[in-house]
């Protein structure tokens, strides 16, 4: 068979229409129904049965889908191990980050790598809520969890710390805060949860408290929590390495420092599908960011860099 057609059958399906699989292509509908039914001609069957609203996989389409895939990976594994002998990596690797981190730690170590590997090219997402790696067309995905999925491969980089802190100028008009019970009358500020009223829990030491806290401002875009937290709105629950310059330079101050709170994820790690066979590109990436992460100082423990002046 026809590995170009081959091809072309996978991305007919995974589009789920030919239209878009042309599209995806850059070709017309009419040459991807064409080669649809050369590839079906070559294998003596019927691979998709169409409907009036979507395509349909038959038994041998679906076999020749699940081993069109593993023939296709098979080639770009093999293209890459080539392209690496010559000392060049080629590719192209999709990655999905979270907004904040992404914005302010993993873009310009992104920039490096496209730097170091100009034969690969990336696909940059920033999200935060990204749960199905093939539905979204993901290769890699970094996610700050506490349980990651059990579906996919997790390679755990580092530990996420969360701290409380606020601006000064709240601070003065609130009073102080001396005990986990003091936030109960704050305005608080922090990730989405799923009730309108949640339990936080801080620790210190062998000592455990809860509070029960009803937020007055919830966001998953970490800038924009930032910046409500910088602008005096209230008290932030934050990761340490959202606000870390601010408390470094004095614009935010760390509230009840000695209790560490928990957020919404403890771990950050580095997800991707099940796959024997990740092309070099990925690999390399995946090693890259293995590496310099850890490496940052907000994530290696250096906390001289958290104090204020």
């Amino acid at each position: 068979m026809d590995l170009n057609l081959i091809q072309a059958f996978v991305d007919i399906v995974e589009a789920g229409n030919l239209s878009e699989a042309g599209r995806r292509r850059g070709v017309t509908r009419s040459q991807v129904s064409r080669q649809l039914r050369e590839l079906e001609h070559q294998a003596g069957a019927q691979l998709l049965r169409r409907t009036t609203r979507r395509l349909e996989l038959t038994e041998p389409g679906r076999s020749l889908y699940q081993h069109g895939l593993r023939i296709l990976q098979e080639v770009a594994s093999a293209q890459a191990e080539i392209d690496s002998l010559g000392k060049t990596l080629r590719g192209h690797v999709r990655i999905s980050v979270p907004t904040g981190l992404g914005d302010t730690f993993l873009a310009p170590l992104l920039l490096e790598f496209a730097d170091r590997h100009p034969g690969i090219t990336l696909r940059v997402f920033f999200a935060n809520r990204v749960v199905d790696l093939i539905a979204a067309e993901i290769d890699v995905a970094l996610k700050v969890t506490s349980q990651p999925p059990l579906d996919h491969v997790a390679r755990d980089i580092c530990a996420i710390d969360w701290q409380l802190c606020a601006a000064p100028a709240y601070l003065a008009r609130s009073g102080p805060l001396l005990a986990p019970a003091d936030l109960a009358r704050c305005q608080f500020l922090c990730p989405p949860y799923p009730a309108r009223r949640f339990i936080l829990t801080l620790d210190r030491g062998d000592q455990r408290d809860e509070v029960e806290l009803s937020p007055h401002l919830q966001s998953e875009h970490f800038p924009f929590l930032m910046r409500a937290v910088r602008e005096g709105h209230g008290v932030g629950l934050l990761p340490v390495y959202a606000g870390w310059e601010d408390v470094r330079e004095g614009r935010l101050v760390p509230v009840l420092k000695e209790w560490k709170p928990e957020g919404l994820g403890n771990r950050l790690f580095i997800i991707t599908t099940p796959n024997l066979h990740p092309s070099m590109a990925t690999r390399a990436l995946i090693e890259f960011l293995r590496q310099r992460i850890p490496a940052l100082d907000v994530f290696s423990g250096n906390a001289a860099a958290l104090d204020p002046p």
